[in-house]
């Protein structure tokens, strides 16, 4: 029977859990809701990985199980994983430590990562050492990712309401929240600002492709966010590479899922400030830093074939 290896990589939207064997083929692939959270205690983490294990169980028992995390609860996670493979080496990496993904990187030339998702942070290996921008969270960072262009688009629709701002299409992507509503009144305001409040992170950044829609058919306030989040991702990537004509930063993440003027505009900001270059593929997933983590854990030599065999069959994000 082949030795099988659990990768996974998981968010504040979802989590990919991929089996796979020591030619890094993938013999079995699930999702499951996000592990990933700001602190402990606020997403049903054990239910989430024993669902998972139970799609797993069905095909084989991994050796080893490596999980990129997107999240600070890593102590809760790592409990419910040991919870549920009792006995089995289990590695659960902060996503935005960088050792996985700079380490898959690597194999495409790459130094540097700037990962744009529900949420954003860069790392990368400079000549003065490994070094990181952004990763702040929700409240203080999240500038490049979805949620934080998604809370951006909605700031700019309450300001709306109050005549602050004159935001175009963009106010009916969000008009779901003032339906049904007498937004003019004290009830009416109240009504929708529990509307508001109760969006989470994930529903807010999966607005996010509408507003990129709005930017195509060239809603000015649509395209000054994606300018102003294009901006900052350049100076993301530039800040955690070296200013060289050989650098290569790599972007990946959902945020740039489908999003040709998304790159556009990075590779546009980007060319301003750095001789190096950005490099994108959409096959390019941090699952993948967790793929080859998980075998050289389990004292596997990583080669070119092996790598190449998990890029090739990667699935576009």
């Amino acid at each position: 029977m082949e030795k099988l290896f659990l990768a996974a990589d998981s968010g504040g939207s979802k989590t990919i859990w991929r089996l796979i064997n020591t030619n890094g083929k993938i013999v079995f692939e699930c999702s499951t809701d996000g592990l990933g959270a700001i602190k402990a205690g606020l997403l049903p983490i054990k239910e989430t990985v024993l669902e998972a294990k139970e799609k797993i169980d069905k095909v084989g028992n991994p050796e080893g199980i490596f999980l990129s995390l997107g999240g600070p609860n890593v102590d809760e996670v790592i409990n419910a994983l040991n919870n549920a493979w009792n006995g089995v080496k289990i590695q659960v990496e902060r996503e935005s430590r960088g050792d996985a993904i700079l380490y898959a990187a690597s194999f495409l030339g790459c130094s540097g990562v700037v990962m744009c998702g529900t949420g954003s942070v860069a790392v990368g290996n400079t000549k003065s050492g490994r070094c990181y921008c952004g990763g702040w969270g929700p409240i203080y960072g999240d500038g490049g990712s979805g949620g934080g262009l998604g809370t951006e688009a909605l700031k700019l629709y309450l300001k709306h309401f109050d005549n602050l701002e004159n935001i175009g299409s963009i106010a009916q992507i969000f008009s779901f929240l003032s339906e049904g509503l007498n937004v003019s009144t004290f009830e009416g305001r109240m009504a929708m600002k529990d509307r508001v409040t109760a969006l989470s992170r994930k529903e807010i950044a999966a607005l996010t492709p509408k507003i990129y829609n709005s930017a195509l058919k060239g809603d000015k306030t649509a395209l000054e966010l994606y300018k102003k989040f294009a901006k900052e991702i350049a100076l993301m990537a530039y800040n955690v590479s070296d200013n060289s004509e050989n650098t290569k930063v790599l972007l990946c993440g959902g945020f740039f899922n489908n999003s040709p003027l998304l790159l556009k505009l990075c590779e546009q900001e980007f060319a301003g400030l750095s001789k190096g270059k950005l490099f994108y593929s959409p096959k390019f997933a941090p699952i993948l830093g967790a793929e080859l983590s998980v075998l050289k854990n389990s004292s596997l030599e990583i080669t070119d074939e092996i790598f190449n065999n998990i890029f090739k069959n990667a699935k576009e994000i």
